[in-house]
């Protein structure tokens, strides 16, 4: 499941269990390439893409989430 939070609401989860799996996950920063793929998505009117999606990579690409 993909779930986007805001960084507020990341600090106050956060503050609220600060070590663990989910603490590691939610502090987790973008993959250097995530930006790269983002950019080479066409988009247009009916496909959009956020500059945070999720990026499922493979050994020839990658799979990049996008909504219409």
């Amino acid at each position: 499941m993909w779930v986007r939070l805001e960084d507020e609401e990341i600090n106050q989860i956060l503050r609220l269990i600060p070590a663990g799996s989910l603490a590691d996950k939610l502090r987790e920063k973008p993959h250097p390439d995530t930006s790269a793929f983002v950019g080479a998505v066409e988009t247009d009117d009916e496909l959009e893409v956020d500059p945070d999606a999720v990026i499922s990579r493979g050994n020839d690409g990658a799979f990049v989430m996008s909504w219409s």
